[in-house]
């Protein structure tokens, strides 16, 4: 699996009056923490912040996934992903792909775009018809999520699958534990995101295993896979506003699906 999704700008100097010793301290108590019913938040997060250059470094430098989660258990969460990225990303920007975000803007004309191209959408049809009023926003956005793949040429399957079948692919991928893309949609399907061959957390839907997935990128330092760059390189460049130093013209495919959607 291809490392490299960050570059150098993102990283950091080790931070001041840290040295491996303190940084080992760090790493016991937040596994410690991490064991507990209910962690000291306040200890976890000012100690992740505290070892945030050192980690970095660490990934950077090629630690595995397994590694990096075994000695910071604390990012087998959402929230500490989340958290990790807001390191040297503007969180609250770039990560709030939800339906008060970037994406609402397009949703409508993903979910067009969309059908009749994959058998997902007639899916999302039936769960739109047997929705309440107030459910439909959320099943628009988990269905344009889900649907995005299709309209950027892209394979859903390659983001998503579906019951114990493991993906073909180490790269972030969300595994439902459901075969039904319907509870999917309707927001009743537990997943896991894996990553490398390791489950890294359960999310509630799939709009959390959505952003978790694509935060794993910028956390672990992987490039984004041919099979998906156009939905990636979209999410981030086009939704969340993400551009690294360096960063390549868009491909003639996202520039396309932008001009229609916009």
């Amino acid at each position: 699996m291809p490392r490299g999704r960050t570059s150098a700008s993102l990283t950091s100097e080790i931070g001041v009056g840290e040295d491996s010793s303190t940084i080992e301290a760090h790493v016991n108590v937040l596994k410690n923490e991490y064991l507990k019913t209910q962690p000291d938040m306040s200890t976890v997060n000012d100690l992740m912040v505290r070892t945030f250059p050192w980690r970095r470094r660490e990934i950077m430098d090629g630690m595995t996934v397994e590694d990096v989660l075994i000695k910071y258990p604390h990012l087998r969460t959402p929230a500490g992903l989340f958290n990790e990225v807001d390191g040297f990303i503007d969180h609250k920007k770039a990560l709030v792909i939800d339906s008060g975000g970037g994406f609402a803007s397009v949703l409508t004309n993903v979910v067009q775009l969309a059908k009749g191209k994959s058998p997902i959408a007639k899916q999302y049809n039936e769960a739109r018809q047997d929705a309440l009023a107030e459910d439909l926003p959320g099943i628009d956005f988990r269905a344009g999520l889900i649907l995005l793949p299709v309209i950027l040429k892209e394979k859903v399957e390659h983001f998503i699958t579906m019951g114990e079948r493991d993906p073909a692919t180490p790269y972030p991928t969300i595994r439902l534990l459901d075969n039904d893309w319907k509870m999917a949609i309707e927001g009743r399907a537990l997943n896991v995101v894996k990553v490398d061959g390791v489950d890294v957390c359960q999310c509630t839907g799939i709009e959390d295993g959505f952003i978790t997935a694509f935060s794993m990128h910028f956390v672990f330092n992987i490039a984004y896979p041919l099979h998906l760059k156009n939905t990636l390189t979209f999410l981030q460049r086009h939704i969340v506003s993400i551009v690294e130093e360096g960063e390549k013209p868009l491909p003639v495919t996202v520039l396309r699906v932008i001009n229609l959607l916009c």
